[in-house]
C-alpha cells in the first residue's frame, strides 16, 4: 500500500465549508462599511478644532489663518468651496501640509498642534453632533 506524505488534499467538503465562510464574511464587513457610512453625509463647510475645541468655521473659498484661543499662529489653510489643505504651519514635522488636498470624509491633522481639519458631518440621527476626544 502507496502512502502520500508532505501534501495536503482538500476534500470538496472541505473547499465548499471555505467558501461559504468567504463568502459570509465578505458580505458581513461590506454590509458593517455601509450601514456605518449610510447615515453620514458631509456640508460643504469646514470645521477647525484646536485641543478637541470648535474654534473655526469656514463656509466660503479662501485662504485662512488659524490661531488658538491665546492668538498663536497654528496654520494658513485654503478652502477652494471642494477640497481643504494647509499651506504653511509653524509644526515641527509640517506632515499637516504633507497631507495635500482633502475633500469630505477626509481631514488633516496636525498632533503638535493638537488640531484637527475636516468637513462638516451631518448625520441622521444626532443632526451633526460629533465627538472628539484628545
Amino acid at each position: 500500500m502507496a502512502e502520500r506524505r508532505g501534501k495536503v488534499f482538500l476534500s470538496k467538503n472541505d473547499v465548499l465549508l471555505l467558501l461559504i465562510v468567504l463568502v459570509v464574511t465578505s458580505t458581513l464587513y461590506i454590509w458593517s462599511v455601509w450601514v456605518k457610512n449610510a447615515n453620514i453625509s458631509y456640508s460643504k463647510g469646514i470645521v477647525v478644532r484646536v485641543e478637541g475645541e470648535e474654534i473655526f468655521k469656514i463656509e466660503e473659498a479662501g485662504e485662512w489663518q488659524i490661531k488658538n484661543s491665546d492668538g498663536k499662529y497654528l496654520t494658513t489653510l485654503h478652502f477652494d468651496g471642494e477640497k481643504v489643505w494647509v499651506t504653511e504651519s509653524d509644526c515641527p514635522d509640517k506632515i499637516c501640509e504633507k497631507t495635500g488636498r482633502v475633500g469630505p470624509g477626509g481631514s488633516i491633522i496636525c498632533v503638535p498642534n493638537r488640531m484637527i481639519i475636516e468637513f462638516k458631518k451631518i448625520t441622521d440621527s444626532d443632526q451633526g453632533v460629533d465627538i472628539e476626544t484628545w
